[in-house]
């Protein structure tokens, strides 16, 4: 089944926009719970909302990355089938194949390298990519890609 760029952008851009959505009812929700607590369902806590807001980006995020990495492997396997490289090689590969310039490149790597920390839990210095930013760079990289596969 051939595969096209522009859906694999939109489901991309579909998760940054269920993000918007889910952030602005979260936000409205924590206001409202200010007002008045006991709205929130007799399991949830006040405590348990913030930390869903203070997650909800990361957890998008990953959401995000995860779509992206799918996209790109069905690319690779259209023109690699045997073979299933880790992420870095993956990301580095396409490149190479598509001539992606090198900070296209990085870019994407440093929201690889943000999901890994968000993911795995790690305690290695990390600079956090916003939503926003990491929607555009990998969107930029997958621009590369033909128009089908």
């Amino acid at each position: 089944m051939p595969h096209r760029l522009f859906d694999r952008i939109r489901r991309i851009k579909q998760v940054d926009r269920e993000y918007a959505a889910v952030r602005l009812g979260t936000d409205r929700l924590l206001g409202q719970v200010g007002h008045d607590p006991t709205i929130l369902e007799e399991s949830i806590r006040v405590r348990d909302l913030k930390n869903a807001s203070r997650n909800l980006e990361g957890t998008y995020l990953v959401r995000l990355f995860a779509e992206f990495e799918t996209g790109l492997r069905l690319f690779w396997e259209s023109v690699r089938p045997a073979r299933n490289p880790r992420g870095r090689e993956l990301i580095d590969g396409v490149g190479a194949r598509r001539q992606i310039p090198a900070d296209d490149i990085n870019a994407v790597h440093c929201v690889r390298n943000y999901r890994n920390h968000l993911v795995h839990e790690r305690d290695d210095p990390v600079t956090p990519v916003p939503i926003a930013k990491a929607r555009h760079h990998l969107c930029k990289y997958f621009s590369r890609l033909p128009h089908e596969w």
